[in-house]
């Protein structure tokens, strides 16, 4: 409710990067077992936290006067180093865990890289397309977030 149809899309990125997380771990034929889980969660948080910080950052850019393409642009621009930044260091740390680790912790592993790309990849790209979209459709209408 506090994000509005931002929070919709928010929604909509989640169920992308679920259904593309799983899609690949089943190309793979993989075994989902209690390490795996974990390396889903884990990726679905970040993406939440993605999506917050986008919100956030469009918002400001409303707040500041830009209006609906605009702020959303910006809000993108200004979140994406902080969701690079922290994507990037969890997908080193899982390749560090696949490298090292034995057994439970490479699936840990495998399943938190994969999540990991595809939370970057519904936050930055798929959830953009939904907000531009919708913007474009809006232009008539101020944008609110």
């Amino acid at each position: 409710i506090y994000y509005r149809l931002a929070g919709l899309v928010a929604d909509i990125a989640l169920v992308i990067n679920v259904v593309l997380l799983l899609g690949v771990l089943a190309a793979f034929q993989a075994t989902l077992t209690l390490p795996g889980i974990a390396g889903i969660v884990l990726p679905l948080g970040m993406a939440v936290d993605a999506n917050v910080l986008i919100n956030e950052r469009t918002r400001e850019e409303l707040r500041g006067g830009q209006t609906g393409l605009a702020a959303i642009e910006a809000g993108y621009s200004r979140a994406l180093p902080a969701i690079l930044d922290s994507n990037v260091t969890t997908f080193l740390a899982g390749l560090i865990l696949f490298q090292f680790g034995s057994g439970p912790i490479k699936g840990f592993a495998l399943t938190l890289c994969i999540g990991v790309c595809s939370t970057i990849f519904s936050a930055v790209f798929a959830a953009r397309v939904f907000h531009e979209a919708i913007a474009l459709g809006r232009s008539g209408q101020s944008a609110s977030i």
